[in-house]
This record gives structure tokens, C-alpha cells and sequence, in this order.
């Protein structure tokens, strides 16, 4: 083979060979590479997606078990009648699952007891005397009765004060103008007698239809 011919043929590999390699080169960094990275990118995404997941469970178990406890604690506060604790606990288990109806029924009973107590209060400070001066078929608890208004008007906001829920009934009796203190009324003469029995620390305690 002459020399010419010779340097021809590796003239022709070294091309054969750099198209190659060419070719190689563009199938690497052009497909393989690129298919490789969005492989990898594609794993990484899946994990990190369980570790959300996994994350995100991990937090809902959290919750639930804080709320189940919120509950239990709130639970208990109501039976003992701690109305600001039952209060508190039944509002962050809301704020937890706000879909939840039954801390929300529970709520409101408490802020109804809240309110309730808050009105006694009120009463208590003003000692609120209730007047009743027409008769209107109830039966009243009377604890005192007398003609001197002032007289039962300062007992009946002493009582008052007290927090028992009084009202000063204006009746008639032997002609006479009295003033009878009460600290309870009712729909019939058997649910009065029934409840007098509850008023035996004011001492003598009757029944009166007004």
C-alpha cells in the first residue's frame, strides 16, 4: 500500500471516529444526560412529596390528639362547673377543627352560664328589686311581709345583694297594704309547696296567689 493511500485510510478512521464521538457526544449530553437529570429530579420530587405527606400526617395526628384532649379536659371543666376553663379549652378545640358541631353546641351552653352568671353579678351589685303590684295568678314564696315599705324594700335588696333573686310583692291583707318579700314564684300552688321547703333557712316561709 503506498504511503499516500495509507495516510487516506486514517485520514478516513480519524473522521469515522470524530462523527462517532460526535455522535456519541450528542446522544449523551442531548438525550441520555437530560433523561438522567429529569429521572433523578422526578425521584427527588417523589421524595420529597412523601416527606410532605408523611409530614403533614404526622401534624394531622398531632391535631386530633390535641382536640381529643381539649375535649376530655373541656369535658371535665363542664361537669365541675368551671365555666371560664370550659370556655377556654371548648374555643381552641374549635379554632382546631372548626367543622366540629359538638365543642361549638358545648360552647354556647357555657357562654350561656357565662352570661347568666355575669347577669346575677350585675344584679347583685345594683341589688335589683323586682315590684310586682298587680296580681297576675302566680304563687309566691313569701320570707317577709310587712306594711312598711322601706322596711321590706331594705330586706329585699339585702337578699338582693346576696345574689337571691327577689321580687317585692304589694299585696292586700285584712284590708291592709303589705309588702311581702319573695324569693320565688310559680305556675301552681303544688310546684310552691313543693319548692318551700328549699327556703326553710329564712325561716317561717308560706305560699302566696297573687
Amino acid at each position: 500500500m503506498s504511503e499516500t493511500n495509507s495516510n487516506k485510510a486514517v485520514v478516513i478512521i480519524i473522521i469515522v471516529i470524530v462523527v462517532l464521538g460526535g455522535l456519541t457526544g450528542g446522544w449523551y449530553f442531548g438525550k441520555y444526560k437530560p433523561e438522567q437529570e429529569a429521572k433523578e429530579q422526578a425521584r427527588l420530587e417523589q421524595i420529597a412529596k412523601q416527606e410532605a405527606e408523611k409530614k403533614r400526617q404526622e401534624e394531622a395526628a398531632r391535631r386530633k390528639a390535641r382536640y381529643d384532649q381539649l375535649i376530655v379536659d373541656a369535658d371535665a371543666a363542664f361537669e365541675q362547673e368551671n365555666w371560664g376553663t370550659a370556655q377556654s379549652l371548648y374555643s381552641e378545640a374549635t379554632s382546631l377543627y372548626s367543622n366540629e358541631q359538638y365543642p361549638k353546641d358545648q360552647l354556647a351552653i357555657v357562654n350561656a352560664k357565662l352570661d347568666e352568671i355575669a347577669a346575677l353579678e350585675a344584679r347583685k351589685e345594683a341589688g335589683v328589686v323586682e315590684t310586682v303590684s298587680e296580681p297576675n295568678g302566680r304563687f309566691y314564696i313569701i320570707v317577709s311581709s310587712s306594711i312598711d315599705d322601706d322596711l321590706a324594700r331594705d330586706y329585699a335588696t339585702k337578699l338582693a345583694k346576696e345574689g337571691t333573686s327577689v321580687k317585692l310583692v304589694q299585696h292586700n291583707y285584712n284590708e291592709l297594704p303589705f309588702h311581702g318579700v319573695s324569693v320565688g314564684d310559680y305556675d301552681t300552688w303544688d310546684q310552691a309547696q313543693s319548692a318551700a321547703s328549699s327556703f326553710t333557712n329564712y325561716g317561717k316561709v308560706w305560699v302566696l296567689k297573687y
